[in-house]
C-alpha cells in the first residue's frame, strides 16, 4: 500500500474501510470515427428542418472550398489546446454496508502556440508553461463527514500531502502533490440503476472528466486575459465546446462570463454522431456526410445544446484530403464548431469558409500510423495531444503513490 492509501486507511475513525484491491486502470482506447462522443450526447434538435447559421442562405446541401482559398488564405490558428485524463481504480472503500471503489485520475491540459509555420512551442502563460497538471482523487460523497464538503476536501487534501511528502521520496523530490478531492455522486439518476456494475465507477470517473474540462475553460480564460487570440490570432480547441455547467466546480456566474472567450475558438472533433442534424430538407445529415468529396463541407447549421444552458452552435462537417486509405466513409471527416455569442445574427459563410480552408491546411503533414484516427487528425492538434501525454507520471510510477 502506498502512502496515499495508507493515509486513507489510518484516518479513517471507524467510518470505513479500505480492502486494498487490485490497482487497474480505467482508460479505453476509442478508435471508432462514429460515436457518442460528448459532444453528441445531447438530444437531437426537435426542429424537423434544420436552420443555417451561415449568412448565406442558398439551399444547398454542400459547400466546395475552392483550392485557391486553400492556398491564399491567411493563417488563422496560433493556439492548440488539448484536455486529457488517465483514471485508475485505486481501491475499494467500505462505507455503512456499501462498498465504493476510490478512483484517481491524472488531468493533463495543455496549450501549444506557432507564430509561424516553421515555430511550434508551448504557450507562454504565466506560472503553467502552457501545461496544467493535477492529480485528483474522486471519493463516494459519503467520504464527507464534517463540515462544508469544499472545506473538508481542502483540509483533507493538505494533510494528505503532508503525509504524502513524508512517506514517498518520489513525490518528495518531484513535488507532487494531490491537486483535490472530489466527490461523486451515489444515487440520483445517472447512478439509481442498481444493476448497472459500474455505476458508482462511472460516476466517479464523471468528476475527473468534469474536472478537466473545467481547466480547459480556465485556460481559455487565461489566453482571452492575455489578449492572445483576436482576428488574426485563433485558437482550435480539441473535441466540443458544449460545456455543461451542471456539471462543472466553476462558480455559475463565472461560467457563463467566460462563455464569451469564445470569439476566436473552433472546436474540432474527430469522432462526432453524423445522425445529430438534419438539413434543410428535414433529412438526416449522415448520408450527406458520408458522401463529402474531398475539400467539400456541409452547410453550417444552428444548434441549440441543451447541456449548456440552451447556447447556440454553428455545426459543420468537413472532408479534410483526398485519400485512397480511407476505412471508412467518415474517416478524414471533421466536425466543426463554434459559439454563436448572438444567435439572432448567423457567421458570414466568407468567415466559416475560410476556416475550413485553414483546417485543411492544418491535415497537413499527415501523422499517418501514428494514431489510429489518422485521417481525421489536424498535425497540430495531434503534436498538441503528444505534448499532454509527454506530461503524464508514469503509470507505474503514480499507482506507487498509492
Amino acid at each position: 500500500m502506498g502512502a496515499i492509501l495508507e493515509y486513507i486507511d489510518s484516518h479513517n475513525e471507524g467510518n470505513f474501510k479500505c480492502y486494498r484491491t487490485k490497482k487497474t486502470s480505467l482508460d479505453d482506447n476509442n478508435t471508432d470515427t462514429v460515436s457518442s462522443e460528448n459532444s453528441d450526447t445531447d438530444t437531437t434538435p426537435i426542429d424537423t428542418k434544420g436552420k443555417f447559421a451561415e449568412d448565406d442562405g442558398r439551399l444547398i446541401n454542400t459547400v466546395k472550398i475552392p483550392n485557391s482559398l486553400i492556398i491564399s488564405t491567411p493563417p488563422y490558428f496560433k493556439y492548440f489546446l488539448d484536455g486529457s485524463r488517465h483514471t485508475y481504480k485505486v481501491d475499494d472503500i467500505a462505507i455503512g454496508n456499501k462498498i465504493f471503489p476510490i478512483v484517481a485520475g491524472q488531468i493533463v491540459v495543455g496549450c501549444c502556440y506557432r507564430p509561424n509555420r516553421d515555430t511550434f512551442k508551448k504557450a507562454d502563460l504565466e506560472n503553467d508553461g502552457g501545461v496544467r497538471k493535477k492529480i485528483v482523487i474522486s471519493l463516494p460523497k459519503q467520504f464527507h463527514t464534517k463540515g462544508k464538503p469544499n472545506d473538508f476536501a481542502r483540509l483533507y487534501c493538505e494533510q494528505l500531502n503532508q503525509h504524502l511528502e513524508e512517506n514517498s521520496r518520489f513525490a518528495s523530490a518531484k513535488g507532487t502533490k494531490v491537486s483535490k478531492i472530489l466527490f461523486y455522486k451515489t444515487d440520483g439518476p445517472t447512478v439509481a440503476d442498481a444493476a448497472d456494475k459500474n455505476r458508482y465507477k462511472n460516476s466517479a470517473i464523471a468528476q475527473i472528466q468534469n474536472e478537466m474540462t473545467d481547466e480547459e475553460q480556465l485556460l481559455v480564460n487565461d489566453l482571452c486575459m492575455a489578449n492572445k487570440l483576436s482576428n488574426d490570432s485563433w485558437l482550435i480547441k480539441d473535441g466540443s465546446l458544449q460545456y455543461n455547467p451542471r456539471f462543472s466546480n466553476i462558480d455559475n456566474a463565472q461560467w457563463n462570463n467566460m462563455r464569451s472567450n469564445y470569439k476566436y475558438v473552433v472546436g474540432v472533433s474527430k469522432s462526432f454522431d453524423p445522425d445529430l442534424l438534419k438539413n434543410h430538407e428535414g433529412k438526416k445529415l449522415s448520408q450527406i456526410i458520408a458522401n463529402l468529396k474531398p475539400f467539400e463541407r456541409t452547410k453550417a447549421y444552428k444548434y441549440i445544446s441543451e447541456h449548456s444552458n440552451g447556447m447556440t452552435f454553428a455545426v459543420w462537417y468537413l472532408r479534410l484530403r483526398k485519400s485512397d486509405f480511407r476505412e471508412t466513409h467518415f474517416s478524414d471527416v471533421i466536425k466543426c464548431e463554434m459559439l454563436l455569442l448572438d444567435p439572432a445574427h448567423p457567421i458570414k459563410t466568407s468567415i466559416i469558409d475560410a476556416i475550413s480552408a485553414n483546417l485543411i491546411r492544418e491535415a497537413y503533414p499527415v501523422c499517418f500510423g501514428s494514431d489510429t484516427r489518422w485521417a481525421n487528425h489536424l498535425y497540430p492538434v495531434y503534436l498538441t495531444e503528444t505534448f499532454c501525454k509527454s506530461n503524464y507520471i508514469d503509470s507505474n510510477i503514480f499507482l506507487s503513490l498509492f
